[in-house]
């Protein structure tokens, strides 16, 4: 279990540099938790608040970590994401749900991933 954490954190600081550094992002929060579920790190990118979840998978190949955000994960970040901007009194701003996916060979960045609209709540 320890292991997967560090793996995950590692991915996690990966992810925020490569946002930050290559596509000009802002880094509001890392590790966002609620009772609903985890968001990964909250962004902002230009008036766009973006919620990335990151899946790390240095032994495994592209793709897998992406198929790891099944529907049950995308609906626990939507819940978490909207109490987040409830808390925040955002709810008019502009979000998107982004996937990062760190490897052993690339980094995988899928803006607009998963939209969790329509969810009821």
């Amino acid at each position: 279990m320890k292991q997967t954490y560090e793996i995950g954190r590692k991915g996690e600081e990966i992810a925020e540099a490569y946002l930050t550094e290559q596509k000009g992002m802002r880094c509001l929060e890392r590790r966002h938790r609620e009772k609903a579920g985890e968001i990964d790190l909250i962004m902002e990118e230009g008036e766009t608040l973006v919620f990335v979840e990151v899946k790390a998978r240095f032994s495994a190949r592209p793709g897998e970590g992406l198929q790891a955000v099944n529907f049950a994960k995308q609906k626990r970040i939507g819940k978490a994401a909207t109490v987040y901007l409830m808390k925040h009194d955002w709810l008019r701003r502009d979000i998107r749900f982004d996937v990062v996916e760190i490897n052993q060979d690339q980094i995988l960045h899928i803006p607009n991933a998963f939209q969790p609209g329509g969810m009821m709540f």
